[in-house]
């Protein structure tokens, strides 16, 4: 895209007559010469945004992309191929797909605070309605994605919702019936197979669902904690939940290969030293098991113990050994770590509470009560 296409882009920003002035600006743009097919051009603007640097990457492609003062950017790139990249804000979190393909001359708008669903395309034909089928693919993922909501519809319902969706489906591609047809047919095809796939194995999804429901059930705010009996202590002898009695009890669930679990032990360690003396007990509990450890319950208490003592880990140290899958059924434990908080007369705060690298879990602890 010309300098003189932004340039006049950006002064039509400015003006205050801006639906007649837009208006033109788009009739030029759709007057310009049809875009060299070696390569693409990417510009756009972007709002309420401190980032002064767009990132794009993805298939060897890495592209450093600057934004100005008023948000405008601009910039062309060869890709090898078609394809899917990502688009990402700076060092944030906020990153979206992009699809390019060589002869390409996108425009594309952007509000920062809600990136990747206000991505709205102008250009070429072909691109501008390849990637906002694509975004509407991902609009609509966002719906389809949550099968917890799914599975707790009665089948007729359910079904009916599967309906919708594929309607949806069906008029993005009417909608953008000009992408490009092999990304139409892939992202299509995509959806077809997870529909057919969940239609399919609704039955038994649904009943493990309605199992989990059950199980989490009985973890309400304020339910009688589920007691564990008797883990062996890193200290020697054996601990169960009722001795912590009178005091909150903050329970971490990890296991010695556990990268996320190890990764939160410095933040837990500098909360330990935070409310030292305090009405709280820190109970680390390692599920570590023989599945993890060549089929050997010895090899797997090793670990645990050779671990803790290599790291001097502070707190209360348990090892739930083969009564872990217990211990995990009764708080509904699917992934670690997970936190738990219970309250000083043995009843739960929460089965899964912020972890110790949370920025607020002090202050939250406070307003728990812990002091």
């Amino acid at each position: 895209m010309n300098s003189f296409y932004l340039w006049l882009c950006e002064f039509i920003g400015l003006m205050k007559n801006f639906g007649i002035l837009a208006l033109a600006c788009t009739l030029f743009y759709s007057c310009q010469k049809k875009h060299p097919s070696g390569y693409l051009s990417f510009s756009g603007k972007l709002e309420n945004a401190s980032d002064s640097v767009m990132y794009i990457s993805g298939y060897g492609l890495q592209k450093k992309i600057m934004v100005n003062e008023h948000g405008f950017f601009s910039d062309s790139l060869v890709v090898e191929k078609p394809n899917l990249y990502t688009l990402s804000l700076g060092n944030s979190k906020n990153k979206g797909k992009v699809y390019f393909k060589n002869g390409y001359d996108l425009y594309v708008t952007i509000d920062a605070t809600n990136f990747y669903k206000s991505f709205q395309f102008k250009g070429n034909l072909e691109g501008a309605h390849s990637n906002n089928f694509v975004v509407s693919h991902f609009k609509l993922g966002e719906k389809v994605g949550n099968t917890q909501q799914l599975l707790a519809l009665e089948k007729e319902a359910f079904l009916a919702k599967i309906a919708q969706y594929k309607g949806e489906m069906d008029r993005i591609t009417s909608l953008y019936n000009r992408a490009d047809p092999e990304l139409i047919a892939n992202v299509n095809n995509r959806f077809s197979k997870f529909f057919t796939k969940i239609v399919d194995y609704y039955d038994r999804a649904r009943a493990t669902y309605l199992q989990q429901q059950k199980a989490i059930a009985h973890l309400k705010k304020g339910n009688p904690a589920p007691e564990f009996n008797d883990f062996e202590h890193f200290d020697g002898g054996t601990k169960s939940l009722r001795d912590f009695r009178g005091n909150y009890v903050y329970i971490d669930v990890w296991a010695t290969w556990c990268r996320p679990c190890i990764a939160e032990i410095p933040y837990l360690q500098r909360l330990e030293k935070q409310f030292e003396g305090k009405n709280i007990s820190f109970v680390s509990i390692s599920t570590d098991n023989d599945r993890s450890s060549s089929g050997s319950w010895e090899k797997a208490h090793s670990k645990w113990y050779n671990m803790v003592k290599a790291k001097n880990l502070g707190g209360t140290q348990l090892w739930a050994g083969k009564e872990g899958s217990h211990f995990s059924s009764d708080y509904y434990v699917n992934s670690i770590p997970r936190f738990i908080l219970i309250d000083p007369e043995g009843n739960l705060i929460n089965h899964n509470e912020k972890r110790p690298s949370h920025p607020d879990i002090a202050q939250y602890l406070i307003s728990q009560g812990v002091r």
